[in-house]
């Protein structure tokens, strides 16, 4: 009967251990994915700050592309003003 008390006691010591480590294992998963979604939503507002960068250089490089071809439409318009005075002068 002793060595069936023991056999008994080892193994709720084991069935103890193992759902320790259960609950281990769960916790650690917790953290880990706790740890991975934090990561993600930053790694996300990185994207999102650099997409904003892009888009404001973007922005720029097309604003400056505008100015120079107003500035080249304002050119031409005085160009054919002169050419149309000329003609209705002569």
């Amino acid at each position: 009967m002793g060595k069936m008390k023991k056999i008994g006691v080892c193994m709720a010591a084991v069935a103890g251990a193992a759902g320790i480590a259960g609950l281990s294992a769960k916790a650690v998963e917790g953290v880990r994915k706790k740890w991975f979604l934090r990561g993600f939503e930053a790694g996300q507002f990185i994207g999102n700050l650099t997409a904003a960068e892009s888009f404001a250089q973007e922005k720029t490089v097309i604003q400056q592309k505008y100015d120079k071809l107003c500035k080249e439409f304002d050119e031409l318009q005085e160009n054919y003003n002169e050419l149309c005075e000329d003609y209705y002068e002569a």
